[in-house]
């Protein structure tokens, strides 16, 4: 009886190590996949920081082209300036108005094609002048860039 009851103290005992290696082993289990879960989430907020950081660099790019355009669109206004004040500037007779020789040319062509150079020089004036208000201007200009940038 004594060695039967040795014996169930000993069977009691290994069974109790096996359920306490058993109990380790699925602690161990269990950590390893926390440890694994725990890996998987840092993948994945690195993932998302590189996704955001994409997307904030394709969004500066975006700002820096949008910029170039309407840096170019404002040098293409100041040329259109320029280039209208460089004709006025050119234009024929303009800087020789009030000379005597060129005068006398004038009023003779005026005179051998029948027109009235006064009417004629009024009418001039008046159309550089509506051009130069419906096209000179930087801000007309910078405008229809713009719709015509809409278009493209």
């Amino acid at each position: 009886s004594q060695g039967t009851a040795e014996q169930q103290r000993r069977q009691q005992q290994q069974q109790e190590e096996a359920a306490s290696a058993a109990a380790a082993a699925s602690a161990r289990e269990v950590a390893q996949k926390r440890e694994a879960e725990a890996e998987a989430s840092r993948q994945e907020a690195a993932r998302a920081q590189e996704a955001e950081e994409r997307v904030r660099q394709q969004q500066k790019a975006e700002a820096a082209e949008r910029d170039r355009k309407r840096q170019q669109q404002e040098e293409d206004a100041d040329s259109a300036d320029d280039s209208f004040k460089q004709f006025m500037k050119e234009e024929d007779g303009e800087d020789e108005q009030g000379d005597s020789d060129y005068e006398d040319s004038a009023n003779a062509l005026a005179g051998a094609i029948g027109w009235n150079r006064k009417d004629i020089e009024s009418k001039a004036d008046d159309a550089v002048k509506q051009l130069t208000q419906a096209i000179g201007g930087k801000k007309v200009v910078q405008s229809l860039q713009g719709m015509m940038a809409g278009i493209r």
